[in-house]
């Protein structure tokens, strides 16, 4: 029989940094089954892009229940390392500066834009089209790229290893990318955190790519330095700022967008995990030992992450319940109102409003 004492301090370890982020635990989340469910599925990926239209987008009553299985993420993943290595080779072996350009943009930008279709497949309302990823991916990273450049000028200070710098340039960047999110908060039609989620991790996923390229043309050691960016890339700003846009997404809800929205607890809270999270990745925590370091942050990333995505498949899940509810009520009233009409009139008007 296992020792169950190592899985109680894991547990233990979960449950204070639920509360700490104010989120939900993970004990119950199947996440492998999630992140490796799909590998074998078959069947054809394009119509799972197919989304996000005024035909295309299901009703809330058709939206799948529990834990999707994403399967088209490891492929793109795959393919990205692929490609990669193939563009090396055509570097390496025969000395053609050709592939250069090719090699910087799969390694910046593939890898973090598979974590970007994860996302996308988690989406279960399938409300949001490829189009709009792709609009926040490139502009959303710019524009969170060029607001960076103006706050540090405001905020000075900032940089890396040591804590407080790191810490500054957290506070500068998960900014920057969470205002690049105004682009689309504004939209009422995307109601969900699912919708946060995924237009965060956008935005992350191209502000990474941006900054990885741009690190790889200036550095001397150019394969390396790519090729781990791209491969850590999965624990940094497309998490941190898909934290950022689920707590922007669940602040405003159905409300119309107010400025307030920006210093909502939930917001703030989570800005300050995501800014921690940043500052950490930056500062030589561990100076001999920098992947793990990398490696146990990008652990407790996806920990917040997976708890985010439980609360946010249950904001679904509950709107499909309200939504069965407030449909059996109106009907249970027209029941009434055809055997009594005065016996209609007991029907409480709150108790058959429909969901928002």
């Amino acid at each position: 029989m296992p020792d169950p004492a190592p899985r109680g301090m894991l547990a233990s370890l979960g449950g204070r940094l639920s509360a700490m982020a104010g989120v939900p635990e993970i004990g119950d989340v199947p996440v492998g089954h999630v992140l490796s469910g799909g590998i074998s599925e078959e069947g054809p990926a394009e119509d799972l892009f197919a989304v996000g239209t005024a035909t295309t987008t299901p009703p809330l009553s058709a939206i799948p229940a529990g834990w999707p299985r994403p399967r088209v993420w490891w492929r793109i993943l795959v393919g990205a390392i692929a490609t990669y290595m193939l563009l090396r080779i055509g570097i390496t072996e025969f000395d053609n500066p050709n592939f250069f350009p090719g090699l910087v943009v799969i390694g910046a930008f593939v890898v973090p834009l598979s974590v970007v279709v994860f996302f996308f497949e988690m989406n279960t309302p399938r409300n949001v089209s490829v189009y709009q990823v792709g609009r926040l991916t490139l502009l959303g990273g710019a524009a969170g790229l060029l607001i960076t450049m103006l706050l540090a000028q405001v905020i000075p200070g900032s940089g890396t290893y040591n804590f407080v710098p790191a810490l500054l340039t957290g506070v500068i960047e998960e900014t920057a990318k969470a205002l690049a999110l105004l682009l689309v908060l504004k939209n009422l039609r995307w109601r969900w955190q699912l919708n946060g989620l995924l237009f965060g991790a956008a935005v992350g996923a191209g502000f990474a790519g941006y900054e990885s390229a741009g690190y790889a043309w200036q550095s001397d050691g150019v394969f390396g330095s790519i090729l781990w960016r791209g491969l850590l890339s999965p624990g940094g700003h497309v998490i941190w700022t898909a934290m950022i846009g689920a707590a922007l997404w669940q602040a405003r809800g159905t409300q119309p967008f107010t400025w307030d929205l920006l210093r909502h607890p939930i917001v703030v809270r989570r800005w300050i995990v995501a800014v921690v999270l940043h500052g950490l990745w930056d500062t030589a925590v561990l100076p001999d030992a920098p992947l793990m370091q990398c490696v146990i942050l990008l652990v407790i990333g996806w920990y917040i992450t997976f708890a985010i995505l439980k609360q946010a498949l249950a904001e679904v899940a509950t709107a499909q319940a309200s939504q069965v509810a407030a449909a059996a009520a109106q009907a249970d009233a027209a029941q009434l109102g055809t055997q009594d009409p005065a016996a209609q009139a007991a029907v409480s008007p709150a108790a058959v409003r429909p969901a928002g």
